[in-house]
């Protein structure tokens, strides 16, 4: 199985994850090594607790990045729970985890090395945040022509000068059947462009699914070579390509859309110069 970087994301022959996700796992694991050596040389009851610091750490980090992001959750609140999208704020949880071994541990030496193997594996976190270059996309491939659903040509260029963005999506993916109900909404509001692009998929499949599903066919797009798909190297759906008015894609998230990630990198495509 070839192992490789694509887009801001690990990949494993079938299998994908997120960089950041892939970095928490590691300094949860270096966590968990440094306080097993504690409670093997000297501390027990260091181990003893950390795995109740790691699953404090884990609710209080998704519960601080639910707060900061409020207004993208506020419509749809039990939209917070789906935690498979990703979203959780590292401060929040070291703060949860450091708060864990104080109240199991107490005043003791054993709270130290708690503390120290936290702030080993935090301070791996953000070295990390800082060491790993930014992963750069490049251009938008405006040259691609796609169809509407009414099978009209429809060119990218059209979006030259403005921020937007693009989602690749298909009707057999679940997570896209997931979030493209959101993003739907979204495009019906936002003042930034949302092209939904079906890969590969024929018209009378998409325009059968849109309809059962409700889906309005005003923001969906068909792409039935997945030149965008070959354009961004991208394996697996849905992937969202998030642009900037000068053409630079700023962002391109593999993997199921939250609210908040979606409001983010609409963010970043405006901001960006």
């Amino acid at each position: 199985m070839a192992l490789g970087l694509m887009g801001g994301a690990v990949v494993f022959g079938p299998l994908m994850l997120a960089v950041d996700r892939g970095l928490a796992v590691l300094c949860v694991a270096v966590f968990l090594g440094l306080t097993t050596l504690a409670g093997r040389l000297r501390y027990p009851l260091v181990s003893a607790v950390a795995t109740s610091a790691i699953v404090v750490g884990l609710v209080t980090a998704r519960i601080g990045y639910v707060a900061a992001h409020w207004s993208s959750y506020a419509d749809a609140p039990f939209s917070m729970f789906a935690v498979w999208q990703g979203g959780f704020s590292a401060i929040g949880g070291i703060v949860g985890a450091a708060a864990t071994l104080a109240i199991r541990l107490g005043r003791t030496r054993a709270l130290v090395a708690g503390w120290g193997a936290l702030a080993a594996a935090g301070g791996l976190w953000f070295a990390l945040q800082v060491l790993i270059p930014p992963v750069t996309y490049g251009p938008f491939p405006y040259r691609v022509t796609l169809a509407t659903s009414a099978g009209a040509p429809l060119p990218l260029s059209r979006f030259r000068g403005r921020p937007f963005l693009v989602n690749l999506w298909a009707t057999w993916c679940g997570p896209c059947r997931r979030e493209l109900p959101m993003l739907d909404a979204a495009a019906s509001r936002s003042g930034v462009p949302i092209l939904l692009a079906d890969q590969g998929e024929d018209p009378a499949t998409v325009s059968a699914y849109l309809t059962r599903e409700r889906i309005g066919a005003g923001h969906v797009a068909l792409d039935p070579a997945r030149s965008l798909s070959n354009a961004f190297q991208v394996a697996g759906y849905p992937a969202t390509a998030f642009v900037a008015a000068d053409g630079t894609i700023v962002q391109l998230q593999l993997g199921e859309l939250s609210r908040a990630a979606l409001a983010d990198g609409i963010d970043m495509a405006r901001k960006h110069r």
